[in-house]
């Protein structure tokens, strides 16, 4: 997952995951182990010294440091909502992307269910990790939005310059697309609202489910008014289109 270096950063942010929770909750109030991965996930995925670049001179050392910090200051890109562009990081970015993979292993239970034309469940996996539990949505949504939609795979403006030069953002970009398109596909209001655990908060006598969390990601994405941020989006969306058409084609050919 990257340098000595990185790995050791790696190895206080779990620590300081861990630590934070040991003994503040009894065993039969305590939260299930899969909503707490999902939460030490993106707690990693704002890491200063892991994922992105730390704003003090020295490494966070208090297990407090982790879970306090304001991490609307730490998005990854600049776009929608965030005007600086942090310096490119191939640690961080490689960081990022394994921490995405885990998350799209995390939600990938409808891989292993057989296909139904109408579903009442939901992936409670995706509904817990969108709802207001992740206090990390927010600059999350903006982060992959902003990574996807500023990436540039035509570079200098080269046909074929995947044979010239090898891009190390792109997988980064293809996981935050496959996050989004995940968390912003996922339907909170379409059945009652399971923990992941597997229990709901319905019962048999209701007449209708009540809805479930709101989606933030959803939330956020209709909050989306700006121009200039709907043409960052269009435009982004556009050249990511084009590209294979750019990629496939010789010039004035």
């Amino acid at each position: 997952m990257g340098s000595t270096d990185s790995k050791l950063n790696f190895r206080k942010a779990v620590i300081q995951l861990t630590t934070k929770t040991q003994g503040e909750e009894d065993d039969e109030h305590a939260r299930p182990l899969a909503e707490s991965l999902l939460l030490a996930i993106a707690d990693l995925l704002f890491c200063p010294d892991f994922t992105v670049q730390s704003h003090r001179r020295s490494t966070v050392d208090s297990a407090e440091d982790v879970h306090s910090l304001d991490s609307c200051e730490y998005i990854w890109e600049a776009g929608v909502g965030f005007a600086h562009s942090p310096q490119p990081n191939y640690i961080h970015d490689m960081n990022r992307m394994e921490l995405l993979k885990l998350l799209l292993t995390c939600f990938s239970e409808a891989m292993y269910l057989p296909p139904a034309p109408e579903s009442g469940s939901t992936n409670p996996w995706v509904q817990f990790f969108c709802s207001t539990e992740n206090r990390h949505a927010l600059p999350l949504f903006t982060s992959l939005l902003n990574t996807v939609c500023a990436y540039d795979p035509v570079g200098y403006g080269i046909p074929y310059n995947h044979l010239l030069f090898s891009d190390y953002r792109e997988p980064l970009v293809e996981e935050a697309a496959q996050v989004l398109i995940v968390t912003l596909d996922h339907d909170s209001a379409s059945s009652a609202s399971p923990t992941v655990d597997g229990t709901t908060t319905g019962t048999a006598m209701d007449d209708a489910d009540p809805p479930g969390p709101e989606n933030l990601f959803v939330n956020y994405l209709s909050r989306i008014h700006r121009e200039e941020d709907f043409q960052f989006i269009l435009k982004g969306i556009a050249r990511l289109l084009s590209n294979p058409l750019l990629q496939t084609y010789l010039p004035n050919s």
